[in-house]
């Protein structure tokens, strides 16, 4: 059954909706709303801001962290490998694809876990999780079918954005027991170890001569201004939703976690066609409602699923921990 939250989970768990809800409008803003858009530029700075707010909230005993040690990093470091691939990929499907039609895609990723879980770790399938996979399925059927404004290669990036964001949760539920991280541990290493990753990459991949003589010119002056600006939010934003993330569970529970999760994909999906001026359809619709209630049945299966043999982790708890690492994300 599921707990009530009290009066005094409240406020964590409505500061986790909006904290997730605000992430990935603010990356859809960075990543689209602007002429210059480096994603691993802007996700260089991102883990840079988690990284400066982790370190300045840990030297007022606000919160604690892992010392850095060669052994973890080298452990870790597959993990943050695959992290960044999801989030570039994120970056990259936010660039290109709707909103709405981000979050009922984003879905998928659900289902490969679960199976990649079966093969990896005997974690039985059940009848309700079935039911909601195909409601999942369906959804992104209805949502690509009536996508207005189709995008072949925002679609490909998410395609490879699910593969690596279902790998990335199957690899960390290998390591983690190993390590033995805490949330903020995961934060502080995994945003540490990929900003060489994303300021190499971009380095190599994106123009930088051609961003600064763009924002050079005054004309541009003004967007230059809101750019940073809003970089600087969304890598605060990246630091906030991780705290929130780790007080919604340390105040209610998983499962009341879970469902939140669900829950605000239809605030998120809404919000978004309104502020980005998106193309309304009764398709697009129909699309958003069956996500939801595939993220609620698939939150009722969790619960219901028997308990597996093993003392590793469970879904709910990693899946928990990719949250509070995914800049773009969607919960």
């Amino acid at each position: 059954m599921i707990r009530v939250p009290s009066i005094r989970s409240l406020s964590p768990i409505f500061s986790y909706c909006f904290t997730s809800v605000f992430m990935t409008l603010v990356n859809k803003l960075v990543l689209s709303g602007f002429t210059q858009h480096p994603v691993f530029l802007i996700l260089a700075i991102q883990s840079i801001c988690c990284i400066i707010l982790v370190k300045s909230f840990a030297k007022f005993g606000m919160i604690e962290h892992r010392k850095l040690n060669l052994e973890d990093l080298r452990t870790w470091l597959p993990i943050s490998i695959l992290m960044s691939i999801m989030l570039y990929t994120g970056g990259k499907s936010l660039q290109f694809l709707r909103v709405p039609l981000f979050t009922i895609f984003k879905n998928l990723t659900i289902i490969l876990v679960a199976y990649g879980e079966k093969v990896m770790f005997r974690i039985p399938v059940t009848s309700w999780m079935l039911v909601s996979f195909i409601l999942m399925i369906l959804s992104s059927l209805v949502g690509g079918w009536n996508d207005i404004e189709f995008n072949l290669e925002g679609y490909i990036w998410m395609f490879v954005n699910c593969l690596s964001s279902a790998s990335y949760v199957l690899q960390i539920r290998k390591t983690i027991k190993l390590v033995n991280f805490k949330d903020f541990d995961t934060v502080y290493y995994n945003n540490l170890m990929i900003v060489p990753i994303f300021v190499f990459m971009s380095i190599i991949s994106e123009d930088w001569q051609k961003l600064a003589t763009y924002y050079h010119d005054e004309d541009h002056s003004k967007e230059f201004q809101a750019f940073t600006f809003a970089i600087l939010v969304s890598g605060c934003s990246s630091f906030a939703i991780s705290y929130c993330s780790a007080w919604c569970i340390r105040m209610s529970n998983s499962t009341t976690y879970s469902m939140v999760g669900a829950l605000n994909k239809l605030p998120m999906a809404i919000i978004a066609m309104i502020y980005f001026k998106d193309p309304v359809t009764n398709g697009g619709i129909v699309a958003i409602l069956l996500g939801f209630f595939s993220g609620l049945i698939y939150t009722y299966s969790k619960i219901k699923q028997p308990k597996p043999e093993t003392s590793l982790p469970t879904s709910t708890s990693i899946q928990r921990r990719m949250f509070v690492n995914e800049k773009e994300v969607t919960s």
